[in-house]
């Protein structure tokens, strides 16, 4: 055996878990639908259907904000536009997340190099989704009135507490971050 053996297995290893972890990035993206209310537009929660779990900060302004009858149609409205782009991109990481797989299954040798495209080109459309769901709770944020975004802040702050708390309880000898 080689010396350079021991490093292709390496590699290859590295790539496999790289793959693992990046396996669960679509699930993750189809968030499942939170219970029906007012905030939500009704029951089935559909003003939360397609945003991913990625999204906290944008479903903590529409759950803690109180939204209005109008408002909830605006917010709904920008879901929706930005719906269509997001499943496309969700399918895209998808195809590249299985070609990598592929890759990695495929027999023969493999170097690192051999998987920079696919790893390059999952690496680009999660920033796309990031991006968009950044532009998602911009536009759901300018819906909102400086009343509402305070009592949205004051939510997640509380929640933050209230993790903190559950935290303790579970590791009472740990340090807090």
């Amino acid at each position: 055996m080689t010396s350079r053996a021991p490093l292709a297995r390496a590699a290859v290893l590295v790539a496999g878990l790289l793959l693992f972890a990046a396996a669960g990035a679509p699930a993750l993206a189809q968030a499942p639908p939170p219970p029906g209310g007012p905030a939500y537009g009704g029951p089935g929660g559909s003003m939360r259907r397609g945003m991913g779990r990625d999204d906290g900060e944008l479903w903590l302004m529409i759950r803690a904000s109180n939204l209005t009858p109008e408002q909830q149609a605006k917010v709904r409205a920008i879901l929706t536009a930005h719906r269509t782009a997001t499943r496309a991109l969700i399918d895209q990481l998808r195809e590249a997340q299985q070609e990598l797989g592929a890759k990695l299954l495929a027999p023969g040798p493999l170097q690192p190099a051999d998987l920079k495209p696919q790893l390059t080109r999952i690496n680009q459309l999660r920033d796309q989704l990031a991006q968009d769901s950044a532009q998602t709770a911009l536009e759901v944020r300018g819906v909102l009135t400086p009343e509402q975004l305070a009592r949205v802040a004051q939510t997640k702050e509380r929640l933050k507490q209230l993790r903190e708390e559950m935290r303790q309880l579970v590791q009472p000898g740990r340090p807090s971050p």
